[in-house]
């Protein structure tokens, strides 16, 4: 784990960013390590103590950061491709395969991830044909280092690389359900590769070849990343990473590790009349497609999967948060896979339960019905979160613990001495809002995650819903109630009970409450921060624009151009005077 300057137990605020997000003055069309290490230092001048990031693990088609196809492997597009960093990639070759493409155009907007995809690979290629003809099998300082990565990680690199050989073999996709028999898991796929490879030596070599491809882009990945980390440290800066819960069903890790995946059950959320465009949430819940683990197994296995995703994930991040850490006690489960919840719609739950053989969606492995349900869901989760902690060593522990969240989920997180989540407009004592000064110190507290709208963009909404819908509808009432508990929370006035429109100064207002509550730490969107109305993802929604959002302002510019002066100069302020900057009055 990198080491920071500043203590962790310190009084700190954070910003929330994804790294595809950022804009960096020599980025390819995507953030990536060099567009993170300029934001470093934009968040560094102005106090901020961590930068919290979305998963970085190689994701499949839908780009989702949280559907990746490894739960270890880092995503290439998150690389500097540049010939100036990757030292294998001379500047013809790089001039050559750029040439190709409008870098102007692929800048100019949200990402485009099939043209950036294929743009950064083509550079990693090149990269990869370089190293192969000058450094590969030579006496070398790099050779060996490369060497020494594949035989250090080999548990999961190979695993990794095997799979993406695959995924190339089967057209790019990473369904391996759907591929050649053959190759449909782990021990069938090595044998077959190995007869294939016995066929003749320019078939073995090919494989191998592109094999250690996969291992090189990783090689270089783990590389780059550990350099920021080591930079944001230097800046005393501490990068948060994001574990989620479950592992997406077309990975490496359920293609590898069949033996400790339920297949006949996959985790979701119950249902939530808020998903009011959404009638399958609202009947049957959400249904994410992850499947179950076999906790038997895991823990006959001493943990070791898990393990190695909490190892790997702190040799970059000094905290890092558990996005959906409910799962640990219980999940909502479905004996369906979500490609058939269009089947399963407008069935009842008897017509459902008989195409199940009796099965019905609900907590798993025990409802909390019952107090020794309770007691045992607790028991469970507080085994498996104190493995988490175990593995993270020094590495500091958040949990998302948002949703139906049970009564005793967070006296137990409490126990543990890991920080839940405090959204201050989902936060009531005894009817009234609670004030940030009553929030625990293990806590983690924020307006919104990523899947929400930008605070400007909600306020926005819930004005123009109470000006265009009848007074006291139920429409009309929920907006004049997310107004009144924000401006409660924040300090901010009411005249007429109207609040006023969105602003600068609602936004500091907002933004300084925040920091004044008495969590530990504190972390507000980018969004939030720029007062943007873009969205960074939006739940339930695939035409393609999720996971694009990109920032109208590279960091170069929030760091040093006077249009952003008094962007600078008022978070320095409200970090200075509520005891968050990681130098308090040293600005």
């Amino acid at each position: 784990m990198p080491e920071t300057k500043h203590s962790m137990n310190r009084r700190l605020a954070g910003i929330l960013v994804p790294a595809f997000s950022l804009r960096g003055e020599n980025d390819l069309g995507i953030g990536d390590v060099s567009s993170l290490h300029e934001f470093v230092s934009f968040a560094s001048e102005t106090g901020f103590g961590f930068i919290q990031l979305l998963p970085i693990n190689e994701t499949g088609p839908d780009n989702s950061p949280y559907n990746a196809i490894s739960s270890v492997a880092i995503e290439p597009m998150t690389l500097d491709c540049r010939s100036e960093t990757l030292s294998d990639l001379s500047r013809e070759a790089f001039e050559k395969v750029i040439g190709d493409y409008d870098v102007e155009t692929l800048n100019s907007g949200n990402v485009d991830y099939v043209s950036v995809r294929k743009l950064k690979h083509g550079l990693l290629r090149a990269a990869y044909e370089g190293f192969m003809a000058n450094v590969f099998g030579r006496v070398d300082v790099r050779a060996e280092a490369f060497e020494a990565f594949l035989e250090k990680e080999a548990d999961w690199v190979n695993d990794y690389c095997v799979f993406r050989y695959l995924m190339a073999k089967e057209g790019g996709s990473q369904v391996w359900q759907e591929w050649e028999e053959k190759y449909r898991g782990k021990d069938k796929a090595i044998a077959a590769l190995t007869a294939e490879a016995g066929e003749s030596k320019e078939k073995a070599d090919e494989i191998d070849r592109e094999l250690r491809y996969y291992a090189y882009v990783q090689w270089l990945a783990f590389g780059q990343w550990k350099e920021v980390a080591e930079y944001a440290a230097s800046k005393d800066i501490c990068l948060m990473g994001d574990i989620p819960f479950g592992v997406s069903l077309f990975s490496t890790d359920v293609w590898a590790n069949l033996d400790i995946f339920d297949l006949d059950w996959y985790g979701g959320a119950p249902p939530e009349t808020l998903f009011k465009d959404d009638e399958f949430v609202q009947k049957w819940g959400q249904n994410w497609g992850i499947p179950n683990y076999r906790w038997d197994v895991i823990e006959d296995r001493n943990y070791d999967w898990w393990c190695q995703r909490i190892e790997k994930t702190t040799e970059i991040f000094g905290m890092f948060r558990v996005d959906h850490a409910l799962g640990f006690y219980r999940i909502y489960s479905f004996p369906w896979n979500p490609v058939r919840n269009e089947e399963f719609l407008p069935l009842s739950h008897d017509e459902a339960a008989e195409r199940c053989d009796g099965r019905l969606p609900g907590f798993r492995p025990l409802d909390d019905e019952s107090e020794e349900n309770r007691i045992s869901n607790r028991k469970d989760g507080e085994k498996y979160l104190r493995m988490i902690q175990d593995a993270a060593g020094d590495a500091e522990v958040i949990a998302e613990d948002l949703g139906t969240v049970p009564p005793y989920v967070r006296p137990s997180l409490d126990q543990l001495g890991i920080a839940g989540m405090k959204v201050p407009q989902w936060e009531f004592t005894d009817g009234h809002v609670t004030s940030g000064l009553k929030y625990p110190a293990c806590s983690f507290a924020t307006y919104a995650t990523h899947d929400h709208a930008p605070l400007a963009t909600q306020w926005d909404a819930a004005k123009q819903t109470m000006e265009t819908t009848e007074v006291d509808s139920p429409e009309w009432t929920e907006a004049r109630d997310f107004l009144a508990i924000l401006c409660a929370f924040a300090g901010i006035e009411r005249p007429d009970e109207v609040a006023p429109d969105y602003s600068d100064g609602v936004w500091t207002a907002l933004f300084r409450q925040l920091s004044f509550s008495h969590s530990d730490r504190v972390a507000v969107m980018i969004t939030d921060l720029l007062s943007e109305r873009d969205r960074i993802n939006v739940p339930g929604v695939l035409d393609g624009t999720n996971w694009s959002y990109r920032l109208p302002v590279s960091s170069r510019d929030l760091l040093a151009h006077e249009d952003h002066g008094d962007l600078r100069e008022m978070t320095k302020n409200v970090l200075n005077e509520t005891g968050r900057a990681r130098s308090v009055g040293g600005f």
